[in-house]
């Protein structure tokens, strides 16, 4: 700041010493019982704000070393200065007891530093001193020249009695004389002026831990004015607890409908598909179980011209071929007890079993009307004609060397294997499952024998076969006790003779045949009965949140979305993963919920920079504020104040004899206030978007982008292919002839292993599955595949689309839940002020709606442009908001308009609102330009970033010029040709926007017109800290000075105009102050635990020049990069 000498002008100039015979004014009474509790009521306790100046103190000018040289210097070269440099001092204030020995456990206060030679201080000091204080203890006030060596050096002092001070401040004196004890002049006066400023009221707005700062601003204009009188405010709200709760229970019950929608799906593909955990799963949703093993054979026996033919080779075998490999591995080998070896007797037989399966409609319907079924295979057994199946005994005898070893599936009847410990072995059971006929079974099961070729690529030979009809195994079923009542089953395990075409038993087969019918019929639920009947049960896609921040990208998804979307077109892995994401999705918001319980019971409602990561708090707005610039008038002071009305006021200058009279009685705490003339409120918070959720991939602008392209696409392939549904799959084959699908069998062993590394991996990524299936998707469309083929391209990209749409859904509940804190909050800290001082306003809100104006300081590089993008998707979503002021509500609702899930009506209580106001709706604006050193780096490399910042902007513009062309009809303004100009600056400053510059002239031009407007003001960085608080303090350093506008603002081309001809130095000498001194700092401190800012030099000169804190109120290099708090 200007420094100041005229303290006359300033504060008003005591009265002249006159020398006195008599001893000065007698000390005032002691009132009974003062500082202490006992014996009095309780009283409400405000805390003592004055400023100090000194009057007739004349310091002298520093006269350091290296000042000496320097002038030496200067004077040898003929440039000597001819001002001498201005003394840079501060006042300290310390509380001693009587004997002046320092009070135990005192807080210590001290002004800024200034340079003047009678200093007088803008920032208010403030003693937040207990009722308990003793009335004796000294207020000692010392005056530092703070260059005078290492801890500066003391030029004068005084001090004065707590009670002195508190019986002048409670009676209502302005100001306080103090002699100054000084060596340089013997008239120095310290003028303690009080200031009477409580904290902004509250009917609507919660608030806490309120920080109140005051300030003293010289007038810009005539230093002989008084000073502006300032105070800055800021505290934390309650919707920033409130809110979360209401909104997340809001999606719980929305996400929870589309849960219930997806689990129904994927049960009904379950029993589509036979894909149950266990026979027991499969009785209970009306699924017949058949179970066969076979287990062993014996006696098997083939005619000798049956047998395969044996092929000697015409010459040695090459040492370097497999086929070699593998009889010198067979020669080598010692084999376990038990095991085929050389000296087995050969017979050429290698036996396996094919299993199959015919059901018929009826026990009178002929096997032939109905086709045969594969269940599935055995292993081969070599050189046995009493194999035990699954041993793999004779492996390394293989003839063509590559052994069968493993059982086979069929896909076509979703066979499964699995495998038991029976009598001392393992035995394979082959499990597959069909819908429920009421009970009824008819058809047979044949078990086929076969003799694998001697070669690959020959055709098995015939061995025999076992036929057993289903319908004589009927009347055998007994009643089973297990988890379905009234089923029915039969097991059998048997030596079953196996006979070859002529009906000439070959040999026999072991079988284990365990049949189970249920009694639960086979039933697909029905969609509709899930939440669609339900009022306030919306699908995901139906609800306000999954609408696109652009108009035209969300209608181009609306038409798309009218395609139908079969529940068979999802495979069941996606299905099963899809639940599971979505059944995380709606825990991890009940976990949610919960904090936002603890937290609004509790009342703790901040959430610092470093919780931002945290899952359970990321739906709760970073660093929430609310935040009060108010211009104070100045009481009216008279040159001699009467004794009656400002007790002892000019006491220690001995000016006055003591009262005669009873003093008048002390006015009430609200005629001593100082009246506020004006009042801008401003909110401030870290960037609406989710931390916890990541910011390496894309943002919710990306994922809108997503599922526009992926939608387009899939309604392009359903209008160019006509039977888009024929490939889905059908129980069965179509065919007798039908070649089965055999799936290969892992072993034990590796299915186990298989199963732990899935335990232990994480859940599948419905993100990740998105990414991977659009990364591949041009590659796949590119092709130009068949009809046939372009089945499984439609699937994944259905897929796809439902992934990346809750993976939206949740990203945007977390932002908007943020968001919409901010909004409330902004609301009910407007309404508050205006429904006392300009109602008019409320009733411009109902025509018009409110307008909300987002200033984003985030740059559009890196991490931070996953912020813009979240953040533009969430602001414009709050357009989707609406008020209702309830004048008989005593708490804040939420609830959804219309049958159509057109938005979220909020009901805010407010007592004496007009019962005929209707709906209030919501205009929200966003300006952002970044100004870190990302940004810079953005602007030199050009990004993709850089270009959606221009977008961002242009749309806000845009939506701000519709605001305003309703703000005109209103006729409000009294000057039409200045409100019909209001955006002409914002416009050019849109217009002039260059991708290499920071064009930080639209932060600027858009907060005045918000303003001007009546809308509310939010201003974001990436945590609301550091940023915020550069922006913020010089917002509100231009609101206390007046400026003149740009005579013609579309002459403005350059972004470098916005220092010099919308920033004067005395706004930014005032900024500055408040970032040093206000209630910024504070909040800083309370996030990082250290009262700086978290810049270092380097990045501090990287920030446009209005934007730069000052150089005491930064980190060192080493600790802006050790003790980051993000």
């Amino acid at each position: 700041m200007a420094a100041n000498d005229d303290i006359f002008s300033l504060f008003g100039a005591p009265p002249a010493p006159v020398a006195r015979a008599t001893p000065p004014v007698q000390p005032l009474s002691l009132p009974k019982n003062f500082g202490s509790t006992s014996g009095r009521a309780p009283l409400e306790w405000h805390p003592m704000t004055f400023f100090l100046s000194c009057t007739e103190l004349h310091l002298p000018t520093v006269n350091s070393t290296a000042q000496s040289v320097l002038r030496g210097a200067m004077s040898v070269l003929g440039s000597a200065s001819s001002k001498a440099k201005l003394p840079e001092c501060a006042i300290s204030i310390e509380l001693k007891q009587p004997n002046r020995t320092p009070l135990a456990n005192a807080p210590k206060f001290t002004t800024e530093k200034v340079r003047s030679r009678n200093p007088s201080f803008v920032v208010a000091i403030c003693l937040d001193l207990p009722p308990t204080t003793p009335p004796d203890t000294l207020v000692c006030f010392n005056v530092v020249m703070t260059e005078e060596g290492a801890n500066g050096k003391v030029v004068a002092y005084t001090d004065v009695t707590w009670l002195h001070l508190l019986q002048n401040f409670e009676h209502g004196a302005t100001s306080v004389y103090l002699p100054l004890n000084s060596s340089v002049t013997d008239s120095a006066v310290l003028t303690v002026r009080f200031t009477r400023v409580r904290p902004q009221p509250h009917t609507l707005l919660q608030t806490q831990n309120t920080v109140l700062k005051c300030y003293a601003f010289p007038s810009a204009t005539n230093p002989h004015h008084l000073p502006t009188l300032v105070s800055e405010e800021l505290a934390e709200v309650g919707p920033s607890a409130h809110m979360p709760l209401l909104f997340l229970r809001h999606c719980r019950r929305e996400l929870e409908g589309a849960y219930h929608l997806w689990r129904v799906r994927y049960n009904n593909a379950r029993k589509r598909l036979k894909h149950f955990t266990d026979g027991n799963d499969a009785l209970q949703n009306g699924c017949d179980v058949f179970r066969v093993a076979v287990v062993a054979a014996r006696n098997l026996s083939l005619p000798a011209a049956n047998l395969p033919r044996r092929t000697s080779p015409a010459r040695s075998p090459n040492p370097l071929s497999p086929r070699s490999g593998l009889e010198l591995l067979k020669k080598h080998h010692s084999p376990k007890r038990g095991t085929g070896t050389d000296e087995t007797p050969r017979c050429g037989v290698h036996p396996f079993v094919l299993v199959r399966f015919n059901e018929t409609e009826s026990a009178a319907t002929p096997l032939q009307q109905s086709p045969w079924l594969v269940v599935g295979k055995t292993n081969t057994e070599y050189e046995t004609l009493s194999p035990r199946f699954g041993t793999n005994a004779n492996a390394l005898l293989c003839p063509h060397g590559s052994p069968s070893t493993k059982h086979f599936v069929s896909s076509a009847l979703h066979t499964k294997a699995e495998v038991e410990a029976r009598d001392g072995g393992k035995q394979t059971f082959l499990t597959w499952f069909r819908p429920s006929r009421s009970q009824m079974i008819s058809g047979a099961l044949q078990w086929d024998v076969y003799c694998e070729a001697e070669m690959e690529g020959q055709s098995a030979v015939e061995i025999g076969q076992v036929f057993i009809s289903l319908n004589d195994l009927r009347p055998l079923m007994t009643p089973e006790a297990g988890p379905v009542a009234n089923a029915v089953a039969v097991h059998t395990a048997m030596w079953v003779p196996v006979l070859n075409r002529a009906q000439a038993p070959v040999g026999e087969l072991y079988l284990d045949l365990h049949i189970r019918l249920t009694s639960v019929p086979f039933t697909l639920e029905s969609e509709h009965n899930t939440h669609a009947s339900k009022p306030g049960q919306a699908k995901a896609d139906d609800t306000p949140l999954f609408r696109l921040a652009s108009s035209t990208m969300d209608r181009a998804l609306r038409e798309t979305m009218a395609i139908p979307s079969d529940q068979e077109h999802y495979s069941i892995g996606f299905l099963h993963a899809h639940v599971m994401e979505l059944d995380r999705q709606v825990k991890e918001l009940a976990a949610m919920i919960r904090t936002a319980e603890t937290r609004l019971q509790a009342k703790s409602w901040f959430k610092g920079s470093g919780d931002k990561k945290k899952r359970e708090v990321q739906a709760f707005a970073t660093n929430l504020h609310v935040a009060y610039l108010r211009k104070h008038a100045w009481p009216v002071a008279s040159p001699r104040p009467r004794p009656a009305s400002e007790p002892s006021q000019f006491d220690l200058l001995g000016l006055d004899d003591p009262p005669a009279a009873p003093s008048a009685p002390a006015p009430t705490p609200a005629a001593q206030e100082h009246a506020t003339l004006a009042t801008f409120v401003t909110v401030t918070c870290g960037a609406p978007t989710a931390h916890a959720l990541g910011l390496d991939d894309q943002g919710l602008i990306g994922l809108e982008d997503k599922l526009v392209r992926v939608k387009t696409q899939i309604g392009l392939l359903a209008n160019g292919v006509k039977n888009l549904h024929s490939n889905v799959m059908v129980e069965g084959g179509v065919a007798a002839f039908e070649r089965p699908v055999l799936v290969a069998v892992e072993e034990p062993e590796e299915a186990a292993d298989a199963a732990d590394e899935e335990a232990e991996a994480k859940a599948w990524s419905l993100a990740s599955k998105a990414k991977t299936v659009t990364k591949t998707l041009g590659q796949r469309l590119a092709r130009q595949p068949s009809d046939e083929a372009l089945a499984p391209t439609a699937l994944a990209l259905r897929e796809a689309f439902e992934a990346c749409k809750y993976q939206y859904y949740f990203r945007k509940c977390v932002c908007v839940s943020q968001a919409v804190s901010v909004l409330v909050t902004s609301f009910l800290a407007a309404l508050e002020l205006v429904t006392e001082d300009a109602p008019e306003v409320l009733h411009q809100w109902a025509k018009i709606g409110y307008l909300i104006g987002w200033e984003s300081l985030i740059s559009s590089q890196g991490k931070e442009l996953t912020m813009l993008s979240d953040a533009w998707a969430t602001i414009k979503c709050l357009e989707r908001f609406a008020f209702h002021l309830d004048a008989t509500g005593d708490a804040i609702g939420l609830e959804e308009a219309g049958a159509n899930h057109e938005g979220y009506i909020l009901r805010i209580p407010c007592p004496g609102a007009p019962p005929d106001l209707g709906l209030i709706r919501v205009t929200s604006v966003l300006f952002t330009q970044g100004i870190n050193e990302m940004q810079s780096l953005a602007n030199m490399v050009g990004t993709s970033g850089v270009e959606l910042q221009s977008t961002i902007n242009n749309a806000s513009f845009q939506t701000l010029q519709q605001y305003h062309a309703r703000y005109l009809k209103l006729n409000v303004e009294l000057d039409v040709t200045t409100a019909q100009q209001l955006l002409d600056p914002l416009m050019a400053a849109v217009q002039a926007e260059n991708a290499a510059a920071k064009n930080t002239r639209i932060l600027l031009e858009a907060s005045d017109a918000v303003r001007r407007m009546n809308g509310g003001r939010v201003t974001y960085c990436k945590s609301g800290k550091d940023r915020t608080a550069m922006s913020v303090t010089l917002d509100q350093a231009r609101l206390l000075f007046k400026r003149q506008a740009s005579a013609n603002p579309f002459l403005v081309t350059s972004p470098t105009h916005a220092p010099t001809d919308m920033v004067s130095a005395d706004e930014l000498a005032a900024a500055n102050i408040m970032r040093e001194h206000g209630v910024r700092i504070v909040v800083a401190k309370k996030n990082v635990g250290r009262p700086k800012y978290s810049f270092n030099a380097l990045q501090r000169k990287l920030l446009p020049e209005i934007y730069r804190p000052p150089t005491s109120t930064i980190q060192d290099m080493v600790t802006s990069v050790t003790a980051r708090d993000s």
